[in-house]
């Protein structure tokens, strides 16, 4: 029996294509069924909460007033206004007359001054040191005193200077006596104060207005 070729390409191709779904069919059998991946938990994936957004505030200090930090300290003039007052005065009595003292006394203020030939007058005034008590008087100096007289009267520091270097060194200084004097073969201004309670002894250069000393009066 003759069996042409194109008659056993056909069963062989049904054959083959019949094999091939077969294989196909029993791969997708043992397959098991295919899961979808859970869904991700909400837990697992968590938006971190947003930090409260704070406005950092600087806290302003206190800034110091220029005006009170290099203002001086304020002096209390009790009882200066009165010496200067009485200094005022004896100036005024005598004319062209250097003061060299004026002094706290019981009622009031005594008040020396020194001419350029060295004659030295005194004075005595009330309390508020404005109206005359006595004087002024002769003091009748000696030829020494008359020589000494004379260096005062060419001091370069009034006693207003004095006072006011007495005050810039002591505050609330109360000055109950100023004199000029000889200390190291210089001429000074003596002060004796009251700061508070407390009794000093201020000693300024009558040449330049310099405060020399600052002690506790014994």
């Amino acid at each position: 029996m003759n069996v042409s070729i194109s008659s056993l390409r056909r069963p062989l191709s049904m054959t083959a294509v019949t094999a091939v779904l077969f294989s196909l069919v029993a791969c997708s059998g043992s397959a098991g069924p295919t899961s979808a991946p859970p869904p991700a938990s909400s837990a697992s994936v968590s938006e971190s909460p947003a930090e409260p957004t704070t406005a950092a505030t600087a806290a302003a200090s206190p800034t110091a007033n220029p005006s009170e930090s290099s203002s001086p300290p304020a002096t209390n003039s009790k009882g200066n206004d009165a010496l200067l007052a009485a200094g005022a005065l004896g100036a005024k009595e005598v004319s062209r007359a250097t003061v060299v003292s004026i002094e706290s006394e019981r009622t009031g203020w005594e008040v020396h001054v020194v001419t350029a030939a060295g004659d030295e007058q005194q004075l005595r005034t009330n309390d508020s040191g404005k109206k005359l008590a006595s004087g002024p008087t002769d003091d009748r100096a000696d030829p020494e005193d008359r020589a000494e007289n004379k260096q005062f009267a060419q001091a370069a520091v009034s006693y207003q200077r004095a006072v006011k270097a007495v005050e810039g060194e002591a505050d609330g200084a109360e000055i109950r006596d100023l004199s000029m004097d000889w200390d190291n073969r210089r001429t000074v201004w003596e002060a004796d104060v009251l700061v508070g309670s407390e009794q000093r002894q201020i000693q300024v250069d009558a040449e330049n207005g310099k405060i020399l000393s600052n002690r506790i009066d014994d």
